[in-house]
């Protein structure tokens, strides 16, 4: 039941808003630095990528290897840690709601990634 609920925030907190973030992109309502953007959608897509695998692991359904797996999971990991020393976003974040809580929202969606962090590992291993 846990890896069904977290799959499923995952989902509606990753590709539910894509759609919207597009959209306020292309009407000029988000008026984030270009860089933000970028980092914004590759990260986007990249972990929509991850939720295929928390599926197959859910479902026990193969999809695509394990060796693409294991090297979607080595950039993640490498993903996950570019951030303490370069991010646009979280630069762009720290000026718009304050340092103190752009740490406590970043620590939060990495807590909130970890279910598809394991899983994919589960997956792939």
């Amino acid at each position: 039941m846990f890896w069904q609920v977290s799959f499923w925030i995952l989902l509606a907190l990753i590709v539910l808003p894509f759609p919207f973030k597009v959209f306020e992109y292309l009407s000029g309502k988000d008026k984030s630095p270009v860089l933000v953007k970028v980092e914004e959608m590759a990260n986007a897509i990249f972990m929509a990528l991850g939720l295929v695998a928390f599926h197959g692991f859910i479902t026990d359904t193969v999809y695509l290897t394990p060796a693409f797996w294991k090297g979607w999971m080595f950039i993640a990991i490498a993903w996950s840690v570019l951030p303490i020393f370069w991010s646009p976003k979280l630069a762009y974040a720290s000026e718009v709601m304050g340092r103190n809580k752009m740490r406590i929202v970043a620590g939060v969606s990495c807590i909130l990634y970890l279910p598809l962090f394991f899983a994919v590992y589960f997956y792939a291993f």
